[in-house]
């Protein structure tokens, strides 16, 4: 008798099954993208979406948190590679879609649906704070104005006074580097203080707004 297993065991059987209802899923979601960028999404998810395939089948009725873990990085997935929301909010229904005719509880993708669209609404907003952060980061915020000036715009929309201090040490950095000794600053005041106090350091000096050293107005004459 050979020792050779079967060409089909059971577990390459499951294996083929899960493979197939991946496939269909990702074919779901190919066919409501939004955006060109969602059926990048969609492939780069396959091994993911092989994985809630795989604990659904172990419990088809499962809320488990590793489950709903899954949806939550199926979620910040598509925000971080740029897939849009109507991506984020539809792909529960494609895996529906991919498992009939078996059914998935509202017990189930409920909270899935949930789970995947909160994290893709968190991940959008870090990736929009990060983005303000990165406009305001020197050399965007900082105009030449003549030979040794420049203009600081001092917008940083973060208040926190360690995130505060970090910038304006970089702006100074990239103050000094560009051989300014005098500098015009303008934005929220707790940016433009963390500021004067990083330029004073590094030994450039605030001027008014407006004017320069060779530039001051005229005394009035007498009439």
């Amino acid at each position: 008798m050979s020792d050779s297993p079967p060409a089909h065991s059971p577990a390459s059987g499951a294996d083929s099954e899960a493979a197939a209802l991946v496939d269909t899923w990702c074919k779901v979601d190919h066919d409501h993208a939004f955006l060109p960028a969602d059926h990048d999404v969609i492939e780069a998810t396959r091994p993911l979406r092989g994985l809630i395939l795989e604990a659904l089948f172990r419990d088809p009725g499962t809320t488990e948190r590793d489950l709903l873990h899954a949806f939550g990085a199926l979620g910040r997935i598509t925000a971080e590679r740029g897939g849009s929301p109507t991506l984020a909010a539809a792909s529960v229904d494609g895996i529906v879609a991919a498992l009939r005719p078996r059914e998935l509880a509202d017990e189930v993708t409920l909270p899935a649906r949930a789970a995947m669209v909160e994290s893709y609404v968190h991940a959008t907003g870090i990736q929009s704070r990060e983005e303000a952060r990165r406009a305001w980061a020197p050399p965007a915020c900082i105009v030449g104005v003549e030979d040794g000036l420049i203009a600081i715009a001092a917008g940083h929309p973060v208040d926190d006074a360690e995130a505060l201090a970090d910038w304006a040490s970089k702006v100074a950095h990239a103050a000094t580097l560009s051989g300014a000794r005098r500098a015009v600053v303008s934005g929220s005041e707790a940016a433009v203080q963390a500021l004067e106090e990083a330029l004073d350091l590094a030994g450039v000096a605030r001027v008014e707004r407006g004017l320069t050293a060779s530039k001051k107005p005229a005394p009035a004459r007498p009439r």
